[in-house]
């Protein structure tokens, strides 16, 4: 087994036994991997603090080449982000994140820029609007997995959209008026929608979060990108159901 090293955040853990835990964590060199932390929810046992979820931390594993679980041997914590646990607000963001890079990722497949945009979401999350660093997060994990949709010129003719277009879910990306005849979910995307999330495909997270919308395009691109990736997803995740669950009764 090969020891390896590396910065990761902690975006899942499971239950092992009586005193162990099965971590997930997206490492800026490996991607995602899964490792079992032994002992660490045995009483008076201080390293359960490193896996507690939103962690950023510098992890020690045993690389098994016959399983994708490995063996953690140590962590020593960089940031605890415990401000994102402080708040119901920044709990609920904060784990959406953590669930879509889980769901969306595969195994071992390296993506610095992920990490990135972990350690930089999680850092404003407590500081600006959670759903406009959601749409931001949506996007550009899209991008970097290769499900961002096509958003230039219209998928059918190629045309291009400069103004008013139509989103198709189950085509995955913009359509013209004319292409979008027939399709039942084609859904008209107003100017400042479709150049908004132009804009945010494009620019970098620390260029969009500065940019300001209006609310109008925001509640459209929420509504868009949440029909989209439920349709990629084949179903919801438990925190966006969460999510919308509290949303009229708690300011998110």
């Amino acid at each position: 087994m090969a020891i390896r090293k590396t910065e990761a955040f902690v975006i899942k853990t499971v239950p092992l036994r009586s005193s162990s835990l099965i971590v997930t964590l997206f490492s800026r060199e490996f991607g995602k991997i899964k490792g079992v932390a032994k002992g660490v929810r045995k009483e008076r046992e201080m390293r359960g603090a490193f896996f507690e979820l939103f962690t950023h931390a510098d992890i020690v594993f045993y690389e098994k080449t016959r399983s994708d679980l490995h063996l953690i041997s140590d962590a020593a914590i960089i940031d605890s982000f415990d401000v994102l646990r402080t708040r119901l607000n920044t709990i609920v963001y904060a784990s959406y994140f953590a669930e879509l890079t889980d769901v969306l990722t595969e195994i071992q497949d390296p993506h610095a820029e992920i990490f990135e945009l972990l350690e930089v979401s999680f850092r404003y999350l407590p500081a600006l609007p959670g759903e406009k660093i959601a749409r931001l997060f949506e996007i550009k994990l899209l991008n970097e997995v290769g499900l961002l949709p096509h958003l230039d010129s219209c998928l059918q003719c190629r045309a291009a959209v400069p103004e008013r277009g139509f989103f198709s879910v189950s085509q995955g990306g913009i359509l013209c008026a004319a292409c979008s005849r027939g399709l039942g979910d084609a859904k008209p995307l107003s100017p400042e929608a479709l150049r908004q999330l132009r804009f945010y495909a494009s620019s970098s997270l620390e260029d969009s979060l500065k940019k300001p919308f209006s609310a109008a395009p925001e509640q459209e691109l929420m509504k868009i990108l949440e029909s989209f990736l439920l349709y990629r997803l084949s179903g919801p995740l438990k925190s966006r159901q969460f999510m919308n669950a509290i949303r009229e009764s708690v300011t998110l």
